[in-house]
Formats: structure tokens, C-alpha cells, sequence
């Protein structure tokens, strides 16, 4: 990676707070690690970038550890969350 390749812009959908070691943007190429602290025990969390369901790990101290290697483009990070335990009808 280059230090002089181009930055692009990451969008948390508004949700920049929920996530530690978030920046507005990085360059192309630059491995990217967020963590998603905002957990929580009866909701199930999925993550997506642009609109694919990103992978993600886990630490009891940092919350869910995302990462990902930035693109030549703008992107979209986004959570979804279900709360499981409410009852379905």
C-alpha cells in the first residue's frame, strides 16, 4: 500500500459511534479493523459492506471485530439487528 494512494469515504449508515477505531476515511489497500461495541444479549447482529454480508469475530472486552481491506471506491458499512426475544406471530 501506498502512502500516497487515494482515500475513500466509509459510511456507518449514521451509526459512526457504535463502532471503535472508526475513521471517515483510509486509502485504497489499507487493511481496515472496527469494533463493534454496542452489544446487546438478546439481538443478533450481521454486518454488511456495500450490500455483502461481512465476517466478523469476537472479543468479550472489544465486542464484535470486523475487518476488511479497503477498496478503490466510496463504501457502506452497515448492522443489522434482530431482537430475539421477542415473539413472532
Amino acid at each position: 500500500m501506498s502512502i500516497f494512494a487515494k482515500k475513500y469515504k466509509v459510511d456507518y449508515c449514521g451509526e459512526k459511534f457504535a463502532y471503535k477505531n472508526a475513521k471517515d476515511e483510509y486509502r485504497a489497500g489499507e487493511k481496515v479493523t472496527l469494533y463493534y461495541w454496542m452489544i446487546a444479549t438478546d439481538t443478533d447482529y450481521s454486518f454488511w459492506l456495500d450490500g455483502a454480508e461481512l465476517s466478523r469475530d469476537y472479543d468479550a472486552k472489544k465486542g464484535f471485530i470486523l475487518s476488511f481491506t479497503m477498496p478503490e471506491h466510496d463504501v457502506t458499512i452497515h448492522c443489522s439487528s434482530r431482537n430475539t426475544m421477542l415473539c413472532e406471530s
